[in-house]
């Protein structure tokens, strides 16, 4: 039995930090290829581009299995896991909280902003819709990534310490 529950809590964590990886990738490729190569282009350009970013259902779902996981594996860690890999799930699992946090305070009303603009062709002053979202966005994101890379290396850790359990 001890060794099906650990089983069940190393697939948990393993799941958990595959998917915050995939997370902060994606955070880490807005931060490094995306936005810096929006940078370039011009205010219409850059508001229709930006628009798009609600439209795609493969961000929220995302962002919330990460969470669901990290917190089902603090469970099965705190009832079956290891002391120690509980610690760093749990470490883990405030610092996603801090990234949930800054995503929805920042990017999401930010999204929505530039998304209710309107249409690009038809936005008066396309350079103010621009300047209200792009560093605070960027900036945010910057920060984002930070605390969803240290999530990751925390499950790592955890999930280290609880195969050597």
């Amino acid at each position: 039995m001890t060794v099906a529950r650990d089983l069940w809590v190393g697939l948990t964590l393993g799941a958990a930090l595959v998917v915050m990886a995939l997370v902060a990738g994606l955070n880490f490729t807005f931060a490094v290829a995306v936005m810096p190569n929006l940078a370039g282009v011009d205010d219409r350009t850059f508001v229709l581009i930006t628009q798009r970013f609600n439209e795609n259902p493969v961000f929220p779902l995302s962002f919330t299995l990460a969470l669901l996981l990290t917190a089902l594996a603090c469970l099965l860690q705190g009832v079956f896991g290891s002391r120690a890999a509980l610690r760093w799930t749990l470490a883990a699992l405030v610092l996603y909280v801090v990234v949930l946090a800054i995503t929805g305070g920042l990017h999401i009303p930010l999204n929505t902003e530039i998304s209710d603009a309107g249409d690009p062709d038809r936005i008066k002053d396309l350079a103010e819709v621009r300047d209200r979202f792009e560093t605070p966005w960027v900036v945010g994101n910057a920060v984002r990534t930070l605390f969803c890379t240290a999530a990751v290396a925390a499950l790592g850790r955890a999930l280290f310490l609880q195969g050597r359990r």
